[in-house]
């Protein structure tokens, strides 16, 4: 086997590898994000109930969620803020929309690239 062919193997499948670990840790944040998101979503759903039967406090459970849904991701790694959280409240009904970016380049603390992400859950009151 020539020095050149060598090297091109060797360079393919390093480079096939980082995309192996790029995809890995996308599915990682995704898949963390979404069981954040859903343990949020239970957790308040209760709350809701009482909320409902009041008609009032959806703006602090919305608050609530979209802090809860931030803290949990940033104690996760990611870098979710409170502004990438969008939540939706209302008298059948909870659910939130999450958009992060997933850092595929990072060079000196700086997103060269990335992957955008975002999840959208809801939890739904039963009949």
């Amino acid at each position: 086997m020539k020095l050149g062919t060598l090297l091109r193997w060797i360079i393919g499948l390093g480079v096939l590898g980082w995309a192996g670990y790029v995809i890995a840790g996308a599915g990682w944040s995704y898949f963390t994000t979404q069981e954040i998101v859903d343990q949020v979503l239970r957790d308040v759903f209760s709350r809701n109930r009482s909320a409902r039967g009041a008609g009032t406090q959806t703006v602090a459970v919305a608050d609530y969620v979209r802090t809860a849904i931030a803290l949990g991701a940033q104690r996760e790694g990611m870098s979710v803020q409170e502004s990438d959280v969008t939540v939706s409240v209302n008298a059948s009904r909870v659910s939130a929309v999450v958009h992060w970016p997933f850092p595929v380049i990072t060079y000196r603390g700086n997103d060269i690239l990335v992957i955008p992400m975002s999840i959208e859950r809801s939890v739904v009151a039963p009949p």
